[in-house]
């Protein structure tokens, strides 16, 4: 049959049809064996680029996750960043109402001044030049001025709630003559005078305080000197007049 075939088919039994068919097979051949390099080398970089997407996409949450995370971030700075603006404000608040205290708190010192005890006032001179004279424009923190206005609170009342015994030079009331007194302060309220040549009491008035003159309560002033130096053996009630209103000078 092939003998029959290559005889009756002129064109394939030449040598030139059989090099051409030869060489179309071998292009043929070559043809498939690149295709198929080129599949295995798709095949490969395939597997590559999946890889690469892969990477890629991980790459993309880990960005997406610490962009959320900075959101997240961003809005409780924010918010932190209001809760400061509100206590801020509130801080200003306070700080008003305190420094409106204060200044009220300054001037009824300032007031109370004239009305110390002789003694206790020349104590606290140093701390009463520490208020400020105008609270609007003074340059000093509500915190010193807090602590000036406490300590002098602190020393007033420290002082009332004792007997203290001073001795100085004084004008006597009524008369020209200075001489060397001793005072005995009940407290802020009160006082008992004794001079060599005097004795009397006094009281905390509106300017200052008002002095008079009992020479008969000598006696009985030089026996509470005593007693609250200590000097007498027994404690023992003594009378003395006190005063319940400077402005009426009234005594009982």
């Amino acid at each position: 049959m092939a003998s029959l075939l290559w005889g009756t088919n002129p064109l394939l039994s030449s040598p030139e049809a059989l090099d051409t068919a030869r060489a179309t097979v071998k292009e043929w051949a070559a043809t498939e064996k690149a295709i198929s390099r080129e599949a295995a080398e798709w095949s490969g970089r395939k597997i590559l680029l999946q890889d690469l997407i892969e990477v890629a996409q991980q790459r993309m949450d880990r960005l997406q996750a610490e962009l959320e995370k900075g959101q997240d971030s961003l809005s409780a700075s924010d918010e932190a960043r209001a809760k400061l603006l509100d206590r801020e404000e509130a801080v200003a608040v306070e700080a008003e109402q305190i420094e409106n205290f204060l200044a009220d708190l300054e001037a009824r010192l300032q007031a109370l001044r004239p009305q110390l005890p002789e003694p206790l006032e020349k104590e606290l001179a140093p701390i009463y030049q520490r208020i400020p004279a105008d609270p609007a424009e003074t340059t000093l923190a509500l915190g010193e001025r807090m602590r000036t206005a406490v300590s002098l609170l602190a020393k007033i009342r420290q002082f009332d709630g004792k007997l203290t015994l001073a001795e100085s030079l004084k004008m006597l009331p009524g008369s020209d003559e200075v001489a060397s007194v001793r005072t005995l302060y009940i407290g802020l309220g009160q006082a008992y005078y004794l001079a060599p040549e005097d004795a009397g009491y006094g009281s905390p008035g509106p300017e200052g305080w008002v002095w008079q003159s009992e020479l008969k309560l000598r006696k009985a002033i030089q026996e509470v000197i005593v007693l609250a130096e200590g000097g007498a053996m027994e404690p023992k009630f003594v009378d003395l007049p006190v005063v319940l209103s400077s402005a009426k000078g009234g005594a009982e």
